[in-house]
């Protein structure tokens, strides 16, 4: 879809989102009508809107907006406002919210995400070439030089507040690369094929040191009953399973690539969380702390 479609499509939903809130019941005729469409994207529209969320219903052939589901739909939005006032997008985000009127004067929420700002129009560039499996030719900042880089992007990914972009270079070979490193960004006309099971194994990421190329290994972990009560709630990563003994306590299961997606998430679960196996593990971990302790013991000179 062109930019200029896309936007006249975004205009008309929202104007058609703003009139089921007021309470108008509409068919695809009357849709037709309003927006000099055919009747196949009359309805496409209605779908966008149910695929969305949005609790669309249909009585005698009209179209409306389940109403019980305001307050809800209000609760949601405000909380996406405040999520996206830590990423520093509220701007472009506010207006489109504000046309639908579901943001109260006063919003309830409050969320700290300390995210990375980065240019709409780097987001857009790269979100393109993803969609369009186009090359790009970029300068990347590494130890301090400009390098080089030819990159085949795959998805966009947040790990820990920080922006990447995940890509085969060009020896098709997986790779992180932190967006705000990017110096110059452009689009080529080379385009690329991928493995379908990569796109899907990057759903498992916990953070940039994922690879989907590699096999994973198993990690057993045991938690006492306070990391079991909040682990349950946000989990380590999505392969994470937890068989719960019956004093609280549990045992978890989960799958990695690379020892730096989890060891530093068990040092800050210290002393809540132990290693079981594997044991190359536990002994890394261990040392890590020993260190630490001997560095504490050190006098430092401010």
């Amino acid at each position: 879809m062109k930019a200029k479609e896309y936007t006249k499509t975004l205009s008309i939903l929202l104007d058609l989102i703003n009139r089921f809130y007021l309470g108008e019941h509409l068919s695809t005729s009357d849709i037709e009508n309003l927006y000099k469409v055919s009747k196949r994207t009359a309805q496409r529209y209605i779908n966008y809107l149910k695929t969305a969320g949005f609790d669309i219903k249909k009585k005698n052939k009209k179209y409306y907006l389940n109403t019980l589901i305001d307050l809800e739909k209000e609760t949601i939005f405000e909380a996406i406002l405040s999520i996206a006032k830590n990423a520093g997008i509220d701007e472009n985000i506010l207006p489109l919210l504000n046309k639908l009127k579901l943001i109260r004067e006063e919003n309830v929420f409050y969320s700290k995400l300390d995210i990375e700002k980065i240019k709409p129009l780097t987001f857009r560039k790269i979100e393109e070439a993803i969609k369009n499996k186009k090359i790009i030719k970029m300068k990347y900042k590494m130890n301090n030089k400009l390098i080089d880089m030819d990159i085949k992007p795959l998805k966009i990914s947040n790990f820990d507040g920080y922006w990447y972009v995940n890509a085969l270079n060009h020896k098709n070979e997986y790779r992180t690369y932190h967006i705000k490193s990017i110096k110059h960004l452009e689009i080529t006309n080379k385009t690329f094929n991928v493995k379908e099971n990569i796109l899907k194994n990057l759903d498992k990421a916990v953070n940039s040191w994922y690879n989907p190329n590699i096999k994973p290994f198993l990690v057993e972990l045991f938690a006492d009953e306070n990391a079991t009560k909040y682990l349950q709630r946000i989990p380590l990563s999505k392969t994470q399973k937890i068989v719960k003994n019956s004093n609280g306590t549990s045992t978890i299961y989960l799958e990695i690539t690379n020892k730096n997606e989890i060891i530093r998430k068990l040092l800050m679960w210290i002393p809540n969380l132990i290693v079981l196996e594997p044991k190359w593990l536990k002994e890394e971990v261990d040392n890590r702390i020993k260190e630490y302790i001997k560095l504490n013991k050190k006098d430092f000179c401010v």
